[in-house]
């Protein structure tokens, strides 16, 4: 039989992603244990003892509570907003798909700072838009295209704009300045400006563009990331209440799972212990990217817990970096052939990593 399917569906691109290959892991026998990950951009740390305990003694048999109450009461109090400003989901990638289906639609243009992470054009292309890329420039080392964003918005009107910040793939940071301006545009012609902080607490305090907020923008932030909580899945979105409400009211019911909550809320108590966290990847990052240029891979500056760097052949990198069981992101799908990009982790790993790549070198020469 022959049934309806939405037309977007058969036409849409899935987004690509780094992280393990659980089937390719199967197939050649290596456990997940095996694999050094850089190919991910996550806090590589432990998580605050306090989180197993709260998971732990999360009601698993009656239904969390849908709109996550209690941790969204904690976030507003974190931010300074009133709780209806808030909005708890399973995840950023959850958060991205409730904008798109929210303020884009057929007839309807995304525009998109690129490149990017992919699941902004993926949800905007399934909520039916059109879609508007305006890229950095490579020889300007992938800086905010400012004035190039504020022409498109003029002129092509979209119902919606995506900015990342700091930028995955590129750790590029805009401005204040180059946000109130970005932001001024958005709002002459009834754009929103939909601004993934994801990666912010890895950047100098002070980065997000939180004291910005009004009805024109909306904030998206990952606790997955920052906090270490890659496996339960937990965002948020900051913004105007009458915009939040319409998000909320396309969730789907009990979105966010009981231990997600509990953990959300142990991790909130314990943010001083995730601060010297983020303070210590910092400098990590900055180890790492000297490190990097002097094995020959100089990368490019980043205010994220990543780093991109051009590396020529990138398939043959990525097999002789597989060998040694260490996984790192091909940016191809970015639309940045010949960079490969790595999250920041332990001092340790990080100088394997680096050992591993001067051999490449070596051998490559």
């Amino acid at each position: 039989m022959d049934c309806f399917v939405r037309p977007e569906i058969l036409t849409g691109r899935p987004a690509r992603h780094g992280g393990l290959d659980y089937a390719r892991l199967r197939k050649e026998g290596v456990t997940p244990g095996e694999v050094l990950d850089f190919s991910v951009s996550t806090n590589p740390f432990p998580p605050c003892p306090e989180i197993a305990e709260a998971v732990s003694g999360a009601a698993l048999t009656r239904y969390p509570d849908s709109a996550s109450g209690e941790l969204r009461a904690a976030l507003a109090e974190l931010h300074g907003v009133a709780p209806e400003s808030v909005l708890v989901t399973n995840g950023l990638a959850q958060a991205i798909f409730l904008c798109a289906f929210a303020f884009a639609d057929r007839g309807k243009t995304a525009l998109i700072a690129s490149p990017t992470f992919g699941e902004y054009r993926s949800a905007s292309e399934l909520a039916g838009a059109g879609i508007l890329e305006v890229p950095a420039r490579e020889e300007e080392e992938f800086a905010f295209p400012l004035a190039d964003l504020e022409d498109h918005v003029r002129t092509a009107r979209p119902s919606l704009a995506w900015v990342c910040s700091p930028n995955n793939p590129t750790g590029i940071l805009p401005s204040k300045e180059e946000l109130l301006r970005m932001l001024s545009a958005c709002n002459g012609t009834g754009t929103l400006l939909v601004l993934d902080e994801a990666y912010v607490n890895f950047a100098p305090p002070g980065s997000s563009a939180l004291p910005l907020m009004g009805p024109g923008l909306l904030l998206l932030r990952s606790m997955t990331k920052d906090y270490g909580l890659t496996g339960l899945r937990l965002g948020y979105i900051l913004g105007d209440p009458r915009l939040v409400g319409y998000l909320a009211s396309i969730q789907p019911p009990w979105s966010v799972n009981a231990c997600a909550q509990a953990a959300g809320l142990a991790a909130l108590r314990a943010r001083g212990y995730y601060e010297a966290q983020w303070a210590g990847l910092r400098k990590l990052a900055a180890d790492l990217a000297r490190d990097l240029a002097e094995a020959g891979f100089p990368p490019l500056p980043s205010s994220g817990n990543f780093l991109l760097f051009r590396a020529g052949n990138t398939g043959r990198l990525r097999d002789f970096l597989w060998e040694r069981r260490i996984l790192a992101r091909d940016c191809s799908s970015f639309g940045l052939s010949g960079y490969v990009r790595v999250g920041v982790k332990s001092g340790e790993e990080n100088r394997r990593l680096v050992e591993c790549l001067a051999a490449y070198r070596k051998e490559a020469s």
